[in-house]
Order: C-alpha cells, then structure tokens, then sequence
C-alpha cells in the first residue's frame, strides 16, 4: 500500500471539485423537478424538521430565523430574507446549505441532507417557493388514510355554548359542528383544522369561537372562526407538540394556549406574535383558564400541580401543589373568586383566590371526593352557582357553589362524557360523549316532584342530529321511609340524598307541641353473594350539621350480625380516661398482652403496636394521622378510668365458640365515624354479604337532631383499593459527613393493606440514601435516612430536581409503581457538633455484610458510637425503623441516654418470637444539635426453625 500526503492547495482543490461536481448533479436532479416543482408541506417541510428545526423554533431562533411554517420561512431571518422565490443560486438559505456560503448549515458535525433532499430545496425554490396548498396544514406530517368499516360517530373532544344563547359548538377530532341551540340542528361543519381538535371556547362577547388542536409531536394550531358569518380568521401557529386548551381573553385582545410540549403561551391576537411564553411545568398541560378580568392564567398540568401565572409578565405566582395526581381540567369562577381543578386523583378542589395570586395567598377551601375515576371536565355555569364534574365513571355531578356540596347525579352515561357545558342562561346542562352522541338535560332548582323532594334534573327532548336522546333521574330520598315496609329503593353503585326532617308526633294534643321527633332513613339494597361495598355518608364534610350513623339491617329490620368477638385476656384503663383522638392508653395486665392483638374498649376496637417500655408508659395503638385508629369499622370514643377492656379474637357469625369464662361480644355491621379517621364525624362502613340477600341502610343522627340543616348524602360504592405515600421531611439540610432522618407516611384507602417498597432515586454527587424502604403490610409509616459525605459538594437547583422518590405496591395482583415526588430542595447544613454510627458489638450477631443478624426470640448486642465535636452534653438516642416486635430492651427512665462526655453505648435488641424473616435498614438518631442521623446498617431477621409463627 502506498501512502501519499497531499498539499494544502491540492486538498483546497479537490474540494473544489467536490463541490462542483455535487452542485452539476443537483442541477441534473432538480431539474426533473422543474415541469412539477415541490410542494412545500409535503417535500419541503419534512426536510426542516429533520435538519433545520432543531436550531431555528419557536424556542430557539438561530439568526432570527424560523423555519416551522411557510410564512416564517420566508419572513428570512436577521439577515433578511432567507429565500428569493425562483432563484435559488441568490437565496441565502440554499446557498448555506449546498455549502456554498459559510458557515455551512446544518453544521458539519451534524447529519446532512442527503443530495436527493437537497434537489427538493432548490426545485422548490426556483419552482417560485409557493405556499402549500390548502394553506392549513404545516406539518408535513404524512399518515395513511383507513376508511372506516360501517357507520362511526366521532367523538366529542369538547362542546361549548355561545355567550348569547343562539349557538352550540361541538368539537370532534376532525371538526366542529356548529349547532343551532333551540332545536340542536346542525348549522354547519367547520374542518381543515391542523391535526386532531382538543378544545374549543367563545370568547366572552361571542365574536369569536377559538379551536385549539394540533399534530402529536409536531406542532400547535389555534384557529379563530368569526362567529358572524363562519368566516376563517387568524390561524396561530406554535408549540412543539399539539395544543390541548385554548381561551381568548375578555376583549380578544390575547390569546393563550397550553401544550402537551409542557408550554403555555400568550398571543398577541392582531399580530399572531407570541407574547409570552410559561415555562415551569414538568408534564404536559392538559387545561388552562383566564380569570374574567384576563390578568391570571391556571393551568393543569401532569405533573399534579396547579400553576398561576400573571398573564402579561408571564411571572409565575403560585403552585397549588394539593393534587396527588395528574390534573386534567381547571377553571375559574365567574366571579373570579374561586379556582376550580380536577383530575386523575378524583378529586374535586377548590381554592379562594387572592386578587394578587401571589404565592401563599390562595387557600384551598375544599377537597371532594367527587368521582370513583378520573375526572374529565369541569365546567362553572354563568352565573357561578353551579359547577358540573364529568368522570370516567361515566357519571356526571352537579355542585352548588355556597358549599360546593353536591346536589345532583346523573344516571350512569353510556360512554365517557369527555365534555360538559352548560347553556348561556342556566337552564340545561350539556354533555358530549366518547361514542360520539350528544345530550342535553333541563335544570329545574325550583320544580318539585309528587313527594315534595327537590327535582333538580329533568331530561328534555332534542338532540344533535348524532345522538339519541338520555335520560336522567336522580335519586333522591322519598319520605316516608322510616321502616322496612316504606323503605326507599336504591339502585347500585350509587348516590341519594337525603334530610333528617321534623316529624309531627299526632298522638295526642300535648305532643302536637313537642318540637320534633327523631327521623331515620332506611334504603333497600339487593347483594350478590361475594359483593363487598362500601357505604359512607358526606354530610359534616359539606357543612351539614348531621352527625350521621349508618347500620345495616336484614330485611325484616333486625341487625346484621358481623362477627362474635370473644375475649381472651381482661383488663382495664388504669391510669387516667382517654380520649377519642389520643394514641395509647395505660392498661393493666399490660404484660400479658402482645402485638398486633384486638382491644375491645365498650364497642371500640384498636389494634396494639407497640408495647409499654416499662410501668410508667403505655400502650401504643396503630394510629392515622396522629389519631387512633379503629378496626371491623368501629367509631372511636372516650373512655373512662377503671373501664374494662379485653383483648378479643374475632370469629365469623355463626361459628361455635368455646366457653372460656370471659364474655362475648357480637359486632354488628353499623358505624358513626369513620374508623379510620378520614371523613371526621361522617360514617363509612364496609358490607361482604355471605349470600345474595336483600338488607337495609338505616341512616339516623345519633342525637336524634332533624331539621333543614340536617342534609347528607349516601354514597355506596365498590372497593377501590389504592395507597398513596407522602415525604414527611422535605427540604433536608445534611451536615457533610452525618446523616438526616427522612419520614415517609402512607395513606391507606379501601383496605389496602399490602406492603409498600420506597426507593430514592437520583441523588446528587456526595449524597446516598438508605433505599429501598419498606412500610411493612398493615403500617403507615417508615424512616430513611440521606447521608453527605465529608466533602459533598453544594447541590445545584437542577441536582435536587433531579431526585425522585418512588412507591410501588401490589393491588389486586398487579404491581403498582407511583411516583411519589422529590425530597424538596437538598442543602449542606453546617459541620455536625455530633456524628453517631451504630455498629455491630459482637461478631457472633455481625452479618457477613456488617450488618446485625438475630434469631426471632432471641436477643443480641449493638454499639452506638458518637463523634463530638463541640457537644459535650447528655445524648437521648433513637433507633429508627426497626421491624415490628424487635425493640431496644434496656431503656430506662430517660430512654436509650449517652451521658455527658461519653462516646459509646451498648444497646440490647430483642426480637418477639413471632416476628417473621426480613432485613431492612435500620439508624440511630441523636436527640440533640440538628437531630443527627447515624449510617444506615441492615438488620437480618432470621426465623428459628422451632418457634411457630404466632
């Protein structure tokens, strides 16, 4: 082989040549083109999108120029116009990317056009660089055409109705039908919008209808349409993917849009300029609103937050951080007052906004529970006082506004109803569904039905030319219904609403003068053997004064019988009373009791957690939100000193028991408020009916109170099991080479009871964390702990950002992974005046991986080690996240204490002899200057073959 270097001058020459060569065969190419020049949307476009695009976008101009549409492109850039229609070798843009000017474009290091693609360039150019045709679409976006098989009804994306009453504008993928409101026929089709539509609104004055749409990944669009005469207006252009919601403002001076590119933007109307531009979501933004004066900007976006922006800054003033998921649809009130939101977590918000909106000055004022799944839309009617809720449930809900407390159901719709809207006057509400069909329902708030019971929802004739028409009943308690014979029906899953109402007693003439009777309701369910539900009244939650009690009855009126529980150990509360809040509670015979065991306080049943550390402590009971929990849906209560108590087992209804000299006690399906401490004084109780059978809900007050104050709701439901984790210790500021304690609690919901690994993620240079957590299947809570080596650096913004906490679960079979959030904004706090370390103190209980190893029923030695560095006090230690029935056995008085200049301690830990097989991480936190945390070190529990599970 023979090598050969070429001068400077012979490279410069071929290259020459090269070029030459290159320009004659795309001279012969593109002149194949001449007799059918390109067109621009199909030939031109995509070539931009797959070299240009990425410099020259909405987001990054390069040399001021745009090439993400036609009109941009030959707007040219800084450096004037980028094209000379008809002469390509005087064009700019051509000459730079044939190579021919500098700097060369794309870059070199970048992937070129390929010579094929570059004819295309020049024959369009000197084809005269028309306009596309058909002028709408941009994209160059090019996908095959499937003819439908038999008849298909396209969606409903949106619906909205005009300001003055005439029109009814119906959004589906590929048009929108412009309906005349009196009948609901069709006026006429407007089509030709880029992309798949999302969102249509009217401007406040009717003048202009807006409709939002776009190509997924590509690009936004948002078309004005003159109300007047369905003319066309400005198309506005931008985004990098498809625009999901679109609103002009009051005078239709300003146009915003969000996109699932994770931007919102505001337009300036006359020009199709963009004004500003929103940038702080981390997911896509799925619904936006302007207040009525059109000075704030919502949106809702993925990534479970609600933002409000000032609209002519682009400031941001607040996050609304509340949502636990995704959030869908947001929408101010008329009045501008209130922010409604919802969305996946199917929950229903509502915050008070601040004429500032400056960030802390919009309380929330309401979280409902509003729909079994995801909600789709919400919508204020005009005059604020009533707000509709759709959900993937295929229920819609009405919602007066005073209390935000829900009024009115439909019955269960035959397909999503991705839309809802109502009339300009109030008088109908208007649904849009997924199959397609369209339906709109009369709103009678002053018609009354036989019974004398509000009638709110009336269906009315008519309906698009696609649609047939609904109807829709809501149920509502009928009176009387205060014994099995006069029961009211009740169909399931579903909704009634009901009042304790005065009754007159007729007996004699002195009653006659008595102020009421107590009233209780009864409703009749049909079950399926196997069937569980859960029941639950909204009453106190939506500023009722009822203080509801629900019990299930059998048909002919007696109780239900839901267990025997028999006692095994008997006691008493021998200290002090207790409250219905408080956690623990001081017992005699405290000794022979254990973990995880059933207490029956006079109908009240807890759960034992944790044991007494000694005479002077107490028993701990399992607990939600720092109240006591109850268990088999028994309400908590107060209980007296010297009140007897027994630990009981629970045995199903009409299984035999042996006498054992200690009473039994039946339970019965019946409760007044929520065990689990969630709905405060409402009810919620959960029926498994053995046998397909026919039983009674018995609501009553518990203090027999009646009156037009005294409203709820009855809700019966499936099961939704689901769970939910919260970081208890956000912000963590760690001291190089020590440790913070980090906090996770978990939210329960259904019966979900399974365990749940938590693992962090993403942490930043210098910093670890113990991970994966597990909260252990019955528990809500677990502790972690993020470490800073001795010279971590400083995290960055974008560092702690980047940090994610994760949950995962197993419900109904299937695992569940959540994402939890962050642990906030990470700081290295100041040198530590203590370090701590827990280590091994015997190398027969030491772990192959230097951890501690015990044997259930068995105890081993540990050390903690402390560093001091300017602290010379006493030191109260705790040992976090040790697995349930292992305890620090040698705790005095003052708890695990490192006296004053000492450095070390030996600890004992004890494992009850039930305790099952795990390994987790376990720290040592010392209780004083900053709370600092020791290393993570993992503790295998091993099971003794010869100990049965308890």
């Amino acid at each position: 082989m023979i090598l050969r270097c070429f001068s400077r001058g012979e490279m410069i020459a071929m290259r020459i040549r090269f070029v030459f060569s290159a320009l004659c065969c795309l001279r012969m190419v593109s002149d194949t083109f001449a007799a059918d020049a390109p067109e621009f949307q199909s030939g031109v476009m995509p070539i931009f999108r797959k070299y240009c695009v990425g410099c020259h976008n909405l987001q990054e101009a390069n040399g001021g120029l745009l090439l993400v549409d036609y009109v941009r492109t030959m707007q040219g850039g800084e450096s004037g116009p980028a094209v000379n229609a008809g002469q390509s070798d005087e064009s700019r843009l051509w000459r730079l990317v044939s190579g021919q000017d500098g700097p060369r474009m794309p870059p070199e290091e970048s992937a070129q056009p390929t010579l094929p693609e570059l004819a295309i360039i020049k024959a369009w150019i000197d084809g005269g660089a028309k306009s596309p045709s058909g002028e709408l679409s941009i994209t160059g976006l090019v996908t095959p055409k499937i003819e439908p098989q038999g008849i298909v009804r396209e969606p409903v994306t949106s619906l909205v109705a005009s300001p003055d009453g005439k029109w009814i504008a119906v959004g589906r993928p590929q048009s929108v039908e412009i309906l005349h409101a009196v009948d609901h026929s069709v006026a006429r089709s407007l089509t030709g919008h880029t992309g798949s539509i999302n969102d249509i609104n009217f401007s406040s004055t009717g003048e202009w209808l807006c409709v939002a749409s776009g190509e997924t990944g590509l690009l936004g669009e948002a078309t004005l349409w003159r109300v007047s005469d369905w003319q066309r207006g400005r198309a506005i252009r931008g985004h990098r993917d498809a625009i999901y919601a679109a609103q002009l403002n009051h005078d239709a001076t300003i146009l915003v849009t969000g996109s699932y590119d994770r931007e919102a933007m505001a337009w300036d109307v006359s020009t199709g300029l963009p004004q500003q531009t929103f940038q702080g979501h981390n997911d896509a933004i799925y619904g936006l609103s302007l207040s009525p004066n059109g000075q704030l900007l919502a949106t809702a976006s993925g990534d479970r937050t609600i933002k409000l922006w000032d609209v002519r800054s682009g400031q941001r003033l607040d996050t609304l951080t509340q949502p636990t998921k995704d959030q869908t649809s947001v929408a101010f009130s008329p009045d501008g007052q209130y922010l409604a939101a919802g969305g996946v977590d199917c929950r229903l918000r509502i915050w008070q906004i601040s004429p500032s909106a400056a960030e802390g000055t919009n309380p929330i004022l309401h979280a409902r529970f509003a729909h079994e799944e995801p909600i789709l839309k919400i919508a204020f009617s005009a005059d604020g006082r009533l707000l509709a809720s759709s959900s993937s449930d295929r229920r819609i809900k009405v919602w007066e506004t005073q209390t935000f407390t829900q009024i009115a159901v439909l019955e269960r719709q035959e397909d999503w109803a991705a839309a809802v809207a109502f009339s300009s006057d109030g008088t109908q509400l208007l649904a849009g569904r997924m199959n397609g069909s369209v339906t709109r329902y009369a709103l009678n708030p002053k018609g009354s039905d036989a019974t004398g019971q509000r009638q709110l929802l009336t269906d009315s004739s008519g309906a698009s030319s696609a649609a047939a028409v609904s109807k829709s009943v809501l149920q509502v308690e009928v009176e009387p219904n205060d014994g099995p014979e006069t029961s009211t029906a009740f169909a399931l899953p579903g909704e009634i609403r009901g009042q304790f109402q005065r009754v007159s007693n007729n007996l004699d003439t002195a009653q006659k003068h008595q102020e009421a009777m107590s009233d209780r309701d009864i409703y009749r369910i049909n079950v399926r053997s196997g069937e569980v539900w859960v029941i639950e009244t909204n009453a106190a939650r939506s500023g009722s004064r009822a203080d509801t009690k629900v019990e299930i009855l059998h048909a002919d009126g007696r109780p239900v019988l839901r267990a025997n529980l028999q006692a095994v150990r008997d006691s008493w509360i021998n200290f002090r009373p207790t409250n219905s809040i408080a956690t623990n509670v001081r017992l005699e015979f405290w000794q022979e009791m254990d973990l995880n065991q059933f207490l029956y306080m006079n109908g009240e049943i807890c759960k034992t957690f944790r044991a007494p550390s000694g005479p002077d402590s107490a028993f701990q009971f399992y607990a939600i939100a720092g109240k006591r929990r109850g268990y088999f849906d028994t309400s908590a209560m107060s209980h007296a000193k010297e009140e007897p108590c027994y630990i009981v087992e629970a045995y199903p209804a009409g299984s035999p028991i042996v006498e054992n000299g200690l009473p039994t006690f039946p339970l019965y399906f019946a409760n007044d408020d929520d065990a689990e401490r969630k709905l405060g004084r409402d009810s919620r109780l959960t029926l498994t009916s053995p046998v397909d059978e026919t039983y009674l809900i018995q609501v009553t007050d518990v203090r027999g109170f009646t009156g037009d104050d005294f409203h709820y709701t009855l809700m019966v439901r499936r099961p939704k099991p689901d769970f939910r984790v919260t970081v208890d210790t956000m912000n963590p500021q760690v001291s190089p080479g020590s440790g913070q304690r980090l906090k996770f609690t978990l939210d329960r919901q259904d019966h979900f009871d399974e365990e749940v690994r938590i693992d962090i993620v993403g942490l930043p240079a210098g910093f670890a964390a113990a991970s994966p957590v597990v909260i252990a299947a019955g528990h809500v809570e677990a502790t972690s702990v993020i470490r800073a080596a001795l010279l971590a650096p400083e995290p960055k913004q974008e560092d702690w950002l980047q940090v994610a906490v994760l949950a995962s679960g197993v419900i109904n079979g299937e695992l569940v992974t959540k994402a939890v959030g962050h642990l906030g904004e990470i700081k290295l706090a100041q040198p530590a005046t203590v370090r701590i370390r827990l280590v091994p103190d015997d190398p027969k209980s030491t772990s192959a991986d230097g951890g501690l190893v015990i044997q259930s029923g068995s105890m081993i030695t540990a050390k903690v080690v402390v560093e001091r560095n300017g602290f010379d006090g006493d030191i109260r230690v705790d040992v976090n996240n040790l697995p349930q029935g292992v305890i620090v056995e040698n705790l005095g008085l003052s708890g695990l204490l490192i006296r004053a200049k000492e450095t070390e301690r030996q600890i004992f830990l004890a494992s009850r002899p039930w305790v099952s097989a795990s390994s987790q991480w376990i720290t040592a936190v010392a209780q004083v200057e900053g709370n600092q945390s020791s290393p993570e070190i993992i503790l295998h529990v091993k099971k003794t073959s010869d100990v049965a599970n308890k």
